[in-house]
């Protein structure tokens, strides 16, 4: 789990230097402040592959032609360090990322679907929308983790088969309790994943809405976890989702894998609203200026 971390000249001019709780973490503030730069640097830093920070150069430093910042990012079994310089070659600049880790000792993932469920209803013609992709390769991309990659592990041997099938009993029961007020039911048939609607037809995943995609892929992350140590990164999971699973969102994810950090960038109270005020951060008392 991470314990601390610590970026220099974020945005050119910023510090952070925060110490996260070891199971829940929420992020608020208003919009710019940098709840998402954050959980974006956070999760380049623990990928440690230099190509990743490519993208976040006008996060980290907007205004100079080629930023330098550092990032140290410390916790049980985590040790990431991250310096970037910048340097001027002829007329060109740029900046030279220097990676350092000993270790990254668990799993993580960012769960960003903002910018899918955005595009959803313009993608609705197409035979795979963006979200639906994303919702696809959770579910079927048995070459990464995915519910049907985390079924075959199963087949390991009969102590992992007991085990598995526990658990995805337990998610099963979690996903059904979700989706229950729309008369929705979740199954597995063999290779065909669907859900059972309350005139017994069959309902593809692909037709699913835009809130129905996120909060299973949201799940599926939180299950093929499998128990472990796991940093769970989610960028305003609220989107498109009522009330009433933002409520019960949390506590989902934490039955699932009790071992799971999370660090959430939220903007609605309902996220935090079943025990976790204590959880709360803001983004304003994070940042401080650099001298």
């Amino acid at each position: 789990m991470i314990r601390h971390v610590k970026i220099a000249r974020l945005w050119g001019q910023h510090e952070v230097d925060w110490r996260p709780h070891p199971d829940v973490n929420i992020l608020a503030g208003v919009n710019g402040s940098g709840k998402s730069a954050l959980l974006r640097v956070i999760n380049a830093a623990l990928s440690r592959k230099s190509e990743d920070f490519s993208c976040l150069e006008n996060l980290l430093s907007p205004n100079a032609l080629a930023p330098s910042y550092t990032i140290k990012i410390e916790g049980d079994g985590i040790n990431v360090e991250v310096e970037a310089i910048a340097k001027l070659d002829g007329s060109r600049s740029a900046s030279h990322i220097d990676v350092r880790s000993s270790k990254v000792g668990c799993g993580h993932d960012l769960v960003s679907t903002f910018d899918n469920i955005a595009n959803e209803k313009k993608a609705l013609e197409q035979e795979l929308s963006p979200l639906a992709a994303q919702l696809d390769a959770a579910i079927f991309d048995t070459q990464k983790r995915s519910l049907n990659s985390y079924r075959l592990k199963a087949t390991e041997d009969l102590d992992t088969g007991i085990r598995i099938s526990s658990r995805l009993k337990e998610w099963i029961k979690i996903v059904n309790d979700f989706f229950a007020d729309a008369g929705k039911a979740f199954e597995i048939q063999g290779s065909n994943v669907f859900f059972r609607q309350a005139d017994g037809n069959e309902l593809p995943l692909n037709r699913l809405s835009a809130g129905e995609k996120q909060l299973l892929i949201i799940l599926t992350s939180a299950l093929v976890q499998d128990g472990s140590p796991f940093i769970l990164l989610m960028d305003e999971p609220e989107i498109s989702l009522d009330v009433d699973w933002q409520y019960k969102l949390i506590n989902a994810i934490r039955t699932l894998n009790p071992s799971c950090q999370l660090i959430i960038a939220t903007h609605s109270p309902a996220v935090f609203g079943d025990g976790w005020n204590d959880k709360l951060f803001f983004m304003e008392d994070l940042l401080k200026q650099q001298a």
